[in-house]
């Protein structure tokens, strides 16, 4: 059943906590953890820390690490409990996991995508299974480190950034990954480490290490399957990515973020329905029908150069945002990278526009109409 978020922020695009609340209360004690997860943080059971194994898979460490804002992994421990956090560090990421074992998805298009990736883990290293029907907490880290590279490296070589700077996508040091079973591990996490109350996925930037960072939870309105944890953990990381090549306009950041997560098939819906937008329940996941009965009307249609301003996007807003990234891409994914360079920040809507004609050669009411004609037939 496709999950509808409602929210009257639209910052994040996620089900927001109810600060009042959690200001009332103390963060929850530690959960009590499957004993899997308990036994499982003691030692990866796929390479036992064998240096040749650790390398092809792509791992630097197992913990204790040095985490964002000059943390160690023990510190962290020492709030949310010891032994009971996977952490791992690879090129550009540290990655703390503690979730517990789930079944293979049962979409066979989401099922397909999971085996194609232990695909890929097994060519890097051939004691990784290439199939399963269980994804077990090790697993399940390794699929999570495999996803953070290569959506690292799609996302860097879209934009253009430069290995040789030194730097992670702008930043000075890694990215770090939280991934929790429990909401209320993320809580803790959240007000001990982050000073921010909050029960829902979330990126922070760490001020200390000047690093950006991703906090999510497996616990949701309804428990995330491996595919919706998935889509949620690609768009909050791409926000991530934005971030640290030194922001972009809203709309940019957001449509780019929804263009990366909507690759994941997934029953869940990384953006919020506003109160007063007219949208059903049962098709609100349907994007590209919406947009493909929506952009013949242009009344309908939020113009370009006016989104090129907005600072919220309702649900309509965000389906634009994302339709828009996804045509600049289409026509063009060097020029894309090119024009996302040079509109990072604060740029204005005037240097949106010029940027657009630079590029694509058009300006936003011709691009407008161009994209009105694409996304009725690119949309099937």
């Amino acid at each position: 059943m496709t999950i509808a978020l409602r929210s009257l922020s639209l910052a994040f695009v996620f089900a927001v906590a109810s600060s009042a609340a959690l200001r009332a209360q103390d963060p929850p004690p530690p959960p009590k953890d499957p004993d899997e997860v308990v036994k499982a943080a003691k030692k990866d059971t796929y390479t036992n820390g064998d240096e040749k194994a650790m390398k092809a898979l792509g791992v630097v460490a197992y913990g204790p690490l040095m985490w964002s804002d000059n943390m160690r992994t023990p510190t962290i421990e020492k709030v949310l409990g010891e032994g009971r956090i996977m952490w791992m560090e690879t090129e550009h990421f540290l990655l703390g996991t503690n979730l517990a074992s789930i079944g293979i998805p049962q979409n066979p298009d989401a099922r397909k995508a999971v085996n194609a990736e232990l695909g890929r883990l097994k060519k890097k290293w051939s004691k990784m299974p290439d199939r399963a029907t269980k994804l077990d907490p090790w697993l399940r880290a390794h699929l999570f480190a495999l996803r953070c590279e290569e959506l690292y490296e799609d996302f860097a070589k879209l934009t253009a950034h430069d290995p040789k700077s030194g730097t992670f996508l702008g930043q000075p040091g890694k990215f770090s990954v939280l991934l929790f079973q429990k909401k209320s591990d993320l809580v803790r996490y959240l007000d001990a480490f982050c000073g921010r109350k909050h029960d829902g996925p979330i990126r922070h930037l760490y001020p200390k290490s000047s690093t950006n960072g991703v906090v999510l939870s497996a616990e949701g309105e309804d428990p995330y399957d491996d595919p919706s944890l998935q889509r949620l953990f690609r768009f909050n990381l791409v926000q991530a990515f934005v971030d640290a090549r030194g922001g972009a306009p809203y709309w940019l950041s957001t449509g780019l973020a929804h263009w990366y997560a909507r690759q994941i098939e997934a029953n869940i819906m990384t953006c919020a329905v506003r109160d007063g937008e007219s949208v059903d329940e049962h098709t609100q996941n349907e994007w590209e029908d919406k947009i493909k009965a929506r952009a013949p009307r242009e009344s309908l249609c939020t113009p370009l150069v006016k989104l090129f301003a907005e600072t919220e996007l309702g649900y309509y807003g965000h389906l634009q945002a994302w339709s828009h990234v996804d045509h600049l891409l289409a026509l063009d994914r060097t020029k894309f990278g090119e024009f996302f360079t040079n509109v990072k920040g604060g740029a204005t809507p005037a240097l949106q526009e010029q940027l657009l004609q630079q590029l694509y050669g058009m300006d936003a009411a011709t691009c407008d109409a161009k994209w009105r004609e694409w996304a009725v037939k690119a949309y099937k």
